[in-house]
Formats: C-alpha cells, sequence, structure tokens
C-alpha cells in the first residue's frame, strides 16, 4: 500500500510513519525538507509547501497513493485547497482534526463520534470543526450543504473521498505533557526547581493521555480500508486520569514533590485568555472517550504505553539530549502571573 503523510516529521506523524514502515507500507512524506534529521530510512521525501498549490500538485504528479493523510490542515482553505490538490491522487484522504472539536461540558462526559462539536472557547477548535464542515459538505446546523448526488454549486470545491480522524492529547518521545504546554520540558524544569506548579480548577477533572505508538496503531489501521469512507474516528488511550494524578506521576518519575496550586479555570481565563480558551474548551473538562468504533474497524487497536511508561520514556529522550532540558520562559511567565495574583487574593481574604 501507498501512502503519503502531509509533514510525517512532528509529534504525531513520527510515530505514524514508524507504524506504515513496520507494517511493509511504502511510505512518502511531503514537507519543505527543512528536519531531513527527522526523517525515517526507507521514506520518499517530496519537497513542497503544502501552502503552494502549484508546487505540491507538481511534487504528487504521476503519483497515486491508497491514502494522503494530511495532519497540517488548520483552516477549512487549506482542506478547500487539499480537495483541489488531491482530487484523483488518492483513493482516501484522511483529515486529522481534534477531540476538542466536540462540545463540552455535555450532558454526559463520555464521548462518541456523534458526540455534537461545539467549541465556544478556542478559536484553534472552532477552525478544525471548519475544516471537516469543508470536507464533509456540512452548513453550520449539520446540514448537508446540497443534496446528495447533486452537482456540485458554481465555485464549491469537488469532493474526496474521506476519513476523519480525531486525536486527543497525544505525546511522544520529548514531551512532557501539562496544562499549560506538552512540547517541552518546562513543567519538569518547574518541578526540579521546586517552583508551584499551577494546576486548573480542583485537579479532579478526568483527562486522557494517549502515547503517540498507540495513536499510530489505530490511524495506520484505518487506512485502505474503503469501509472507513465518509466516517469519523477519535483515537485515544482507555486511560482516565485526574490532573493532580498526572502531575504527580510525573513528579514521581523526575523523583520530587510537586508544589500543586490549584486556580478556578475561570479565573484562569479571565487573566490569561490564550491560556483559558484550551482550557474552558479541552483540557479542564472531564470526558471519557468512547473508543469501541475504532476497535470494530481496526481490532488490532488496544493501547498499551501508560502515561507512566511513556513519561519515562520521555525524560530518557531529555536524558539523551541535556542541552533541552531548559526553561519554558512563557509557562514561567504565565504560571507567575496567575500565582502572584492568586497567593495575593488568598493573602487579602
Amino acid at each position: 500500500m501507498k501512502i503519503l503523510f502531509i509533514g510525517g516529521t512532528g509529534n504525531i506523524s513520527s510515530a505514524c510513519t514508524d507504524e506504515a514502515l513496520r507494517r511493509g507500507y511504502e511510505v512518502f512524506h511531503l514537507n519543505r525538507g527543512t528536519h531531513t534529521d527527522k526523517e525515517r530510512p526507507g521514506v520518499h521525501l517530496l519537497r513542497a509547501d503544502i501552502r503552494d498549490a502549484e508546487a505540491t500538485k507538481a511534487a504528487v504528479r504521476g503519483l497515486h497513493f491508497d491514502s494522503v493523510v494530511q495532519f497540517l490542515a488548520f483552516r477549512p482553505e487549506h482542506v478547500a485547497a487539499d480537495i483541489d490538490i488531491f482530487d484523483g491522487v488518492t483513493d482516501q484522504y484522511v483529515l486529522i482534526s481534534t477531540c476538542s472539536a466536540y462540545k463540552k461540558p455535555s450532558l454526559t462526559p463520555t464521548v462518541t463520534e456523534a458526540t455534537p462539536l461545539e467549541n465556544p472557547f478556542w478559536e484553534y477548535s472552532r477552525l478544525k470543526i471548519a475544516c471537516e464542515r469543508v470536507l464533509t459538505g456540512q452548513t453550520e446546523d449539520g446540514r448537508l450543504a446540497e443534496p446528495r448526488g447533486a452537482q456540485p454549486q458554481a465555485g464549491r470545491a469537488r469532493a474526496l473521498p474521506y476519513t476523519i480522524v480525531r486525536p486527543s492529547h497525544t505525546y511522544d518521545d520529548g514531551w512532557i505533557p501539562g496544562c499549560f504546554g506538552s512540547s517541552g520540558y518546562g513543567l519538569a524544569w518547574r518541578m526540579l526547581q521546586g517552583l508551584d506548579i499551577v494546576v486548573p480548577g480542583d485537579g479532579q477533572s478526568l483527562w486522557t493521555l494517549t502515547h503517540a505508538s498507540d495513536f499510530a496503531v489505530g490511524l495506520v489501521g484505518l487506512l485502505g480500508n474503503p469501509d472507513t469512507l465518509g466516517e469519523a474516528f477519535h483515537i485515544t488511550s482507555d486511560e482516565r486520569l485526574t490532573w493532580d494524578a498526572i502531575h504527580m506521576i510525573i513528579a514521581q518519575a523526575l523523583g520530587v514533590q510537586p508544589r500543586i496550586v490549584h486556580i478556578p479555570s475561570d479565573l484562569i481565563a479571565k487573566l490569561r485568555p490564550e491560556r483559558g480558551a484550551g482550557l474552558l474548551g479541552d483540557k479542564a473538562v472531564s470526558v471519557l472517550f468512547d473508543n469501541s468504533k475504532i476497535r470494530r474497524f481496526v481490532p488490532g487497536f488496544a493501547p498499551r504505553v501508560s502515561f507512566a511508561e511513556g513519561i519515562r520514556r520521555s525524560l530518557a529522550w531529555f536524558d539523551a539530549y541535556p542541552e533541552r532540558k531548559v526553561a519554558d520562559p512563557a509557562m514561567n511567565a504565565d504560571m507567575d502571573a496567575l500565582l502572584g495574583f492568586w497567593h495575593g487574593a488568598m493573602g487579602r481574604m
């Protein structure tokens, strides 16, 4: 099977590349070639900027893929461009969306693929919802923009055979997942320095962290399967942890005691709106992902990496690259500002 990953060297796509190669698939990456040190042996590199439609068309000219997986579509116009670029080039276009698109909080914490898509707090999520609607041809109220089988309206993009995949909080080596950033060492650095750590709410909301290698099994298992066309799937771990537990597990792996300070998410959003958006619209809300659908389509999907094991792997990765064990200035500035306000307010009460 011939697979094209748009990107291919990122947090999730690297693990998906490894899984596809393990299965013996012929793997192509389309990217600008700026991270050649992260390219896997055996991968065919197509150099192009996906935002340059003509350059991308030239890069894929004469090729046909069983599946194209788009990791880098963040706005509806990105998907609209892809529909034009990959029309006739692939049998399956896979859009990587997000679980933060689901409406939260809802009447039940259990989330299935039928849970409505709505996020008034976070623009990132709203744009991903818009991406899905371009692909599915739905209006904002969920209706089809035009009857199935009708001729596309003038100026409307053509349709692609699609599958939608929604990851939640997914991490790999070199990531220390937290509420205020995950891709660097910043949270571990604060813990090692003995500094206070902000945890939203009372720390008891339930959250799911998924190791990229587990996500990859689910994603790659969907590729080339015609039964997945027109379907949406979320792919997450089944492990559910409180935010306090997540921070305790990281601290235990570091050999320290975390100094957790609980601050209401609403207050965080008021003082730091850019941080609050991802909390009120996603991380600070308890969710229980129902993975029965991905299991029906990919029987081999069975997450194996616990967060305790995953964080040990991440810290071992940083041990191999000690120069990357650095503070996160933006995280520190935001946490210190929130803590200063909170401790001051508590002192005046």
